[in-house]
């Protein structure tokens, strides 16, 4: 009768999980994604000058009107031609949105292998962290805590500009293995850092009343 009891609770939990990705995973790649295009937007204006990285900045500017249109076709056009003719940098950005667009068409294991290729490839570290983050973000329903905890663990100096988001999906994983004590203590740090945005607060007091429930 303990082992019905502990599987309809592990069901809960899942139920639980499910919900609230189902509800906020626009907005954490939302969140993402603004990340992104500050990062690209730093870069393109850096390069601009030059002629073949005028060109890429162009191809990527497409990229990106493409994506606030949701044009999935268009996106994958640009994002080939700039992925052929791009200088490195752009390349580099070129695979972060085509992975994004993946997600966008439901294609995980495409993103997840995009992802992957841009960890070991991306010469910016900032790039290399956020394909880290956002396949995290990916894996948390099928990796153990301590994988997801090993993976982030880059993530989680101060200055790091994605260490908030890092916590979340740490809160997450915590969640998902029920070890409620660490899932609270990521929660915590996320509530009371002074750059936490509001969507993000708001999703951590939720998650935190769920845990302290345990």
């Amino acid at each position: 009768m303990s082992n019905l009891f502990n599987e309809i609770d592990d069901d809960l939990r899942q139920d639980r999980l499910k919900t609230f990705w189902a509800t906020y995973k626009n907005s954490i790649y939302a969140g993402i994604i603004v990340i992104s295009l500050v990062l690209i937007g730093s870069e393109a204006y850096q390069y601009y000058s030059k002629s073949k990285t005028e060109k890429s900045g162009i191809l990527l500017s497409q990229i990106i009107e493409s994506i606030i249109d949701d044009e999935s076709q268009l996106i994958n056009d640009y994002t080939d031609e700039l992925l052929e003719s791009g200088t490195s940098n752009y390349k580099t950005y070129a695979l972060l949105l085509k992975s994004d667009n993946f997600i966008s068409q439901d294609k995980i294991e495409d993103a997840r292998e995009t992802y992957i290729d841009l960890i070991k490839k991306a010469e910016n570290s900032l790039i290399s962290d956020l394909a880290r983050l956002k396949l995290s973000y990916l894996n948390v329903d099928n990796y153990p805590f301590d994988q997801i905890q090993e993976e982030l663990s880059s993530l989680l100096e101060n200055d790091n500009p994605l260490s908030l988001f890092a916590y979340e999906v740490l809160a997450m994983s915590a969640y998902k293995h029920g070890l409620y004590e660490n899932g609270i203590e990521y929660l915590n740090i996320i509530i009371t850092n002074e750059k936490t945005t509001n969507g993000m607060f708001d999703r951590a007091k939720m998650m935190l009343r769920v845990m302290n429930s345990k």
